[in-house]
């Protein structure tokens, strides 16, 4: 047995090395035991971001949303709210973000909005659907394609 993990650790070591182009070998040796060889692979970067064709991703919110989905092609619908980076258009209103917190299920903003007043809301997000609280009063976003 105790020649068997040093066995062990020499066999991975070498069947690690075959897939690292540019390791290093460095050989460890304790007095009384068998030497181990370590293998030290070459730097990995991080994956590049993939690039895509424009189309939002499930957990952003840049897109255009409407209360009722029948009413995703309507320009004019009531129920339309557009929202580009930190730009939040309404039908009657354009409000930017002044500040957000993320919380455990939501994320808390706060809107500098012309033509209304000033809002602060809770906004969760699923795949197509964005919950929207302010106050009391919660509304649902379907996401237009």
């Amino acid at each position: 047995m105790t020649y068997l993990k040093p066995v062990l650790a020499v066999a991975a070591a070498l069947s690690l090395s075959a897939c690292m182009p540019g390791a290093t070998v460095t050989t460890v040796s304790t007095p009384g035991s068998e030497p181990v060889t370590v293998v030290d692979g070459p730097e990995i970067a991080p994956a590049a971001p993939e690039a895509t064709a424009g189309t939002p991703g499930a957990d952003t919110l840049d897109g255009t949303w409407n209360l009722v989905a029948s009413q995703c092609g309507d320009p004019a619908s009531e129920g339309r709210l557009t929202i580009q980076g930190n730009k939040f258009t309404f039908p009657t209103a354009e409000c930017t973000v002044g500040s957000s917190e993320v919380q455990t299920n939501y994320t808390s903003v706060s809107l500098g909005c012309s033509g209304a007043a000033n809002r602060q809301l809770n906004i969760s997000i699923r795949p197509g659907v964005m919950r929207l609280t302010e106050g009391a009063t919660t509304l649902t976003y379907y996401r237009c394609m």
